[in-house]
């Protein structure tokens, strides 16, 4: 695989005329754990699919993985900001990570044993093997997000989007989260859209942010006036390891 897992070159996507990205050019490293933070309605999602060929640029150039986007998404493991199912439908943890498998299979032709042994493997790098056979309801909001991450794994893929993995998870179960997905970008790239500005900068290596407009500087640091120039306004900034909050005026 090439060192640039991503390029983006003048990208612009527009629904029924609006502007939804603006000239978004970007090239991500495949050593790299890449967050994009943003504004609701900033075009974070729209973003994430054009990545997986789901939405054509209106106009500009997308490569991923060296191919177009609609070749490569096969890939790639995705993790969509809510994992939803049925409540009341009884499926397992196991059959929710077996899912991942599906694209490997011909339809209606039984998983082997490979594919059994790839979602045990997935199921044990998220630390969730002795959940298993639990009913995938019965679990707690930030267990099911790492077993939707395990599913993702199970794909194989040469990386990972995930998309607010910790939207519906308590903060305990956040940290947990984000610690797992810096274990896994020592072996995978991941691309992941959060709103957790703060957490943000401590895992990620380098990060944009994203309001239309790409704003991005090559560094894991979220500056106040990165956050300034996507936002529109000052921002609340939370410096990790002193026991304060910094805060900016608004004029």
């Amino acid at each position: 695989m090439s060192d640039e897992i991503v390029k983006l070159e003048n990208i612009w996507v527009k629904y029924d005329g609006v502007v939804v990205l603006e000239d978004v050019n970007l090239t991500i490293e495949s050593t790299n754990f890449f967050g994009i933070i943003g504004p609701n309605g900033g075009g974070k999602t729209t973003l994430l699919k054009v990545l997986l060929g789901l939405i054509k640029p209106s106009s500009g150039t997308v490569k991923v993985l060296g191919e177009d986007p609609r070749i490569s998404r096969k890939s790639i493991g995705y993790v969509p900001q809510h994992g939803s199912f049925d409540v009341n439908y009884p499926i397992s943890a196991w059959e929710v990570v077996m899912m991942g498998r599906i694209a490997k299979r011909k339809i209606g032709h039984r998983f082997k044993e490979e594919d059994k042994k790839v979602a045990e493997h997935s199921l044990e790098v998220v630390e969730m093997l002795d959940f298993k056979d639990r009913q995938i309801s019965k679990l707690s909001g930030g267990q099911q997000q790492r077993i939707f991450i395990a599913r993702a794994l199970a794909s194989n893929p040469e990386m990972l989007l995930l998309d607010e993995p910790t939207a519906s998870v308590d903060k305990h179960m956040q940290t947990d989260i984000f610690e797992l997905l810096k274990r896994l970008s020592s072996t995978i790239p991941i691309i992941m859209v959060s709103h957790d500005v703060g957490v943000m900068s401590v895992y990620v290596d380098s990060v944009a942010c994203l309001n239309r407009k790409l704003y991005y500087h090559d560094s894991g640091e979220i500056t106040s006036e990165m956050l300034d120039e996507a936002y529109g306004c000052p921002v609340e900034m939370i410096a990790h390891g002193v026991p304060h909050r910094v805060f900016k005026e608004h004029d």
